[in-house]
């Protein structure tokens, strides 16, 4: 007899009205107390993060991003900044950001997705070949994630 070891099948997150499938070698990281429950953060083997938090404080996704953009500049004041579209989801806000964190090029993106009252914003975040190889899987939890709100 052989065993079959079941490989590269998909994790499920099912959280506070989100549900996507994830790579199942990502995990969820653990939260400070202080960082509240509308929220999840899942870490990539090679160091990356795709994290996605409830903002209830702004009211359309430019402010959501330029608040979150405040953050990503106060740690990393050189950081380039650039608006982008995402080819299959055109109309979503999108910001990249770039920079030099120990000799490596960083790619930070961040996503804001809006409906009914609830504004969700998405950062990505990785070493920039990572996140370049991996920008097929980012889009399609980006795409189930609004597909679900």
């Amino acid at each position: 007899p052989f065993l079959l070891k079941a490989t590269n099948m998909p994790a499920n997150f099912d959280a506070f009205g989100l549900r996507f499938l994830y790579p199942d070698n990502w995990t969820v990281a653990e939260r400070d107390e202080d960082a509240g429950d509308d929220g999840v953060t899942l870490e990539m083997p090679s160091g990356g993060f795709f994290a996605i938090e409830l903002d209830s404080e702004t009211t359309n996704d430019a402010d959501s991003i330029e608040k979150a953009a405040e953050v990503i500049l106060a740690e990393y004041p050189d950081a380039e900044r650039e608006r982008v579209s995402l080819p299959d989801q055109p109309d979503l806000s999108v910001c990249d950001f770039s920079f030099f964190y120990l000799d490596m090029l960083i790619v930070s993106r961040l996503i804001a997705i809006g409906s009914d009252g609830e504004r969700w914003i998405i950062q990505i975040q990785a070493e920039s070949r990572d996140f370049d190889q991996n920008e097929l899987v980012f889009a399609a939890i980006i795409k189930q994630i609004r597909d679900g709100i």
